[in-house]
């Protein structure tokens, strides 16, 4: 009898354990699952980025104010939508600093924001395929790049043709001073 009894306890507790065990498994697997069900970025805890040349000169510059929100895979309903502040570009050169607000380059006074939105977002290995509409000067463009992801953070750059959004185009329409094609790239800490 007591041989019973302690098979009944002993049965009992593994079945607690193993019980436990799942439970804490389960919690982990939706923590992970869920690790993506919204991230919220902004300039204070990412960068966006551009850069380029002029008269052969590299140059960088960054928007000081964004945010984000970005749904990635595996939920359902993905997408990234995020907005930069255009009178916020700085590059640290009082020059250039001084023209991006002006109406021939951002225009800030009449395109205060810049927007991005995607269309479609596909998991890949590493990261994710983004595509989506870029919002320049109340210009609207589909761009598409890759979104890398680590441990640490999410990273991505492209390309955009600067006269497709009028940027520049009185001054410098044939592209001889400042490049036709501006490197843009963000990197959003998790």
């Amino acid at each position: 009898m007591k041989n019973m009894f302690n098979t009944v306890c002993f049965s009992k507790t593994f079945l607690m354990r193993m019980l436990m065990a799942f439970s804490i498994s389960m919690f982990l697997c939706l923590v992970t699952l869920n690790a993506h069900a919204q991230l919220e970025s902004s300039h204070q805890t990412g960068t966006l980025s551009f850069a380029g040349q002029h008269a052969g000169m590299d140059f960088e510059g960054k928007f000081e104010r964004w945010q984000a929100s970005l749904i990635l895979p595996p939920q359902s309903n993905p997408n990234i939508t995020a907005t930069f502040y255009m009178n916020s570009a700085k590059t640290g050169d009082s020059i250039y600093d001084s023209t991006l607000p002006e109406f021939d380059w951002f225009d800030v006074k009449n395109h205060a924001l810049g927007k991005f939105v995607s269309t479609d977002i596909i998991a890949t290995e590493g990261g994710y395929q983004i595509s989506g509409d870029l919002t320049i000067k109340d210009i609207t463009k589909a761009v598409s790049f890759i979104l890398m992801e680590n441990k640490e953070n999410l990273t991505a750059s492209f390309g955009i043709n600067r006269l497709d959004y009028h940027i520049g185009l009185e001054s410098d329409p044939d592209a001889e001073w400042v490049d036709r094609t501006i490197s843009m790239s963000m990197l959003i800490n998790k």
